[in-house]
């Protein structure tokens, strides 16, 4: 039992770390959307890379024929022309990111503060509750904007792009990009960990006490 107990808190931190480190990727990353488009003033028909914080045009300029240059615009935050999909990712991402951290540093304080003998069994178990609780609200910020922007794709729904873009407001065709399937994985592996961590007690605590108080 002690054994299994020391596997599953690996699993889990893994699981968060893994998640947490996708999460960081998918938020940067621009494949959320491909657009394919026709041929417009600048660019000659492509592929149009559409994420939540930059874009990427179709890797073809018509003054040049020569070979291909891929221009990319950095996006700021809150764009004017984005969907509210678009925006509730760049919130719940940054949020995401920032409560997978708190999680990985709560779960890794009790096996640490257990080598040295500075923690009792009570703050183990709450330092592991509130890991698994951040790692699982995480989990929910990445899935609910990764999902929305998956249903848009799915149903071709349109971005009133500038017209300093030479965009049009709907591609020929679009798919889903790999920030997506990165996404819903890094959202998975979350909420598993966070299930993992409000499942298991600390029996490490258990064989090892405060030498402060013995009795603890």
């Amino acid at each position: 039992m002690l054994i299994a107990c020391f596997i599953l808190q690996l699993v889990g931190f893994s699981l968060g770390s893994l998640g947490w480190i996708l999460s960081c990727i998918t938020t940067r990353h621009a494949e959320w959307r491909l657009w394919l488009v026709n041929n417009t003033t600048i660019f000659s028909s492509g592929i149009a890379h559409v994420g939540i914080w930059k874009i990427c045009f179709p890797p073809n300029l018509k003054i040049s024929s020569d070979y291909g240059i891929v221009c990319c615009h950095e996006f700021n935050f809150n764009e004017n022309f984005f969907p509210v999909e678009m925006f509730l990712a760049q919130i719940l991402l940054f949020i995401a990111t920032f409560l997978g951290g708190l999680g990985i540093f709560f779960t890794l304080l009790p096996p640490w503060h257990f080598y040295v003998g500075t923690i009792r069994k009570t703050q183990a178990i709450c330092l592991f509750l509130a890991g698994g609780i951040l790692y699982i609200i995480a989990g929910l910020c990445v899935l609910v904007p990764v999902s929305w922007n998956f249903y848009s794709v799915a149903n071709n729904s349109s971005i009133p792009f500038p017209p300093s873009f030479h965009l049009p407001s709907f591609p020929v065709a679009q798919k889903i990009g790999i920030a997506i399937p990165l996404g819903i994985s890094s959202g998975l592996m979350m909420l598993i960990s966070g299930i993992i961590f409000l499942y298991i007690r600390s029996p490490m605590t258990s064989i090892r006490v405060n030498p402060m108080n013995p009795r603890s």
